[in-house]
């Protein structure tokens, strides 16, 4: 691992990770490709977070800061910290699988048109067993169709082009829940989007947190955005994007009712039908 010339920053943004953070950290310590370094930003743990963290020593750049207004801001530390011409987004309670930076690295230096890579991924519960897997499109073309209806990327599985972050000012601040779908969409008017074939992260998903019981104003903050790319950067939905989004609206008011579960299962089989 080289920290002083590293190719690829690992930006990890952490609150209140104690029972994930190792399992992560560790992942990141075993990736195949050892040009890297990894800094976690602490947004204000209360936890054992900052403890486990030292444990590792120079292993990590550690940067513990005030409460943030948004994970944006606590990505953005991150990276105007990195020394990466590349920067792979990971989350404190994921897993990466151990090829996942050596063949994004590898993908960014042979296509210099492409500005973010991601992955395919797999679904774990608390216990870290796999659960399910999500598929998300390969080909630019494929991604930039749906980008109306879904996510390009699982966020936490995607390497940047760090030059071209920098361009867009890098994340929009000051914003909950919806900092990615507004990054995405502004970082798709400056190149090419890609995701590999292979499964590159394992994604934790326990329905606790707040985001997941917290769906519905989710996806209603994501429409928000979603007017703001039509009128400020001119992106507009195709017919077939427009007909699909209306028909989402109208599921996710009917699912709220259901369990966090259910309304997830239904999220993906809508995903698998209309990808």
């Amino acid at each position: 691992m080289e920290r002083n010339n590293p190719l690829v920053s690992i930006v990890i943004p952490v609150h209140n990770g104690e029972k994930y953070i190792k399992e992560s950290i560790d992942s990141c310590l075993n990736q195949t490709y050892k040009n890297i370094e990894i800094i976690v930003v602490d947004d204000k743990s209360e936890d054992r977070t900052l403890e486990i963290l030292k444990e590792y020593g120079q292993k990590l750049t550690v940067i513990p800061v005030e409460k943030q207004n948004g994970l944006g801001n606590v990505i953005n530390i991150g990276i105007r910290k990195s020394k990466g011409k590349y920067i792979a987004r990971m989350d404190a309670d994921d897993i990466m699988y151990p090829t996942r930076i050596e063949k994004q690295v590898q993908y960014l230096e042979s296509n210099p048109n492409c500005v973010a890579i991601g992955g395919q991924i797999d679904i774990i519960d608390e216990i870290s067993k796999v659960t399910g897997h999500r598929e998300y499109a390969i080909d630019g073309r494929d991604i930039k169709k749906n980008r109306f209806l879904f996510q390009p990327f699982a966020h936490p599985a995607v390497t940047l082009r760090k030059s071209t972050v920098e361009d867009i000012g890098l994340y929009p601040e000051n914003m909950w829940k919806v900092e990615d779908v507004k990054f995405f969409l502004i970082l798709s008017t400056k190149g090419e989007f890609h995701n590999l074939e292979d499964t590159v992260l394992k994604y934790r998903m326990t329905y606790k947190t707040e985001s997941q019981s917290k769906m519905l104003d989710h996806f209603r903050k994501t429409n928000d955005i979603r007017k703001w790319a039509m009128r400020e950067l001119n992106i507009k939905p195709t017919l077939r994007e427009y007909v699909i989004w209306n028909i989402q609206k109208v599921g996710v008011r009917v699912l709220s009712i259901f369990p966090p579960t259910l309304f997830m299962k239904s999220f993906e089989l809508f995903r698998k039908l209309f990808k």
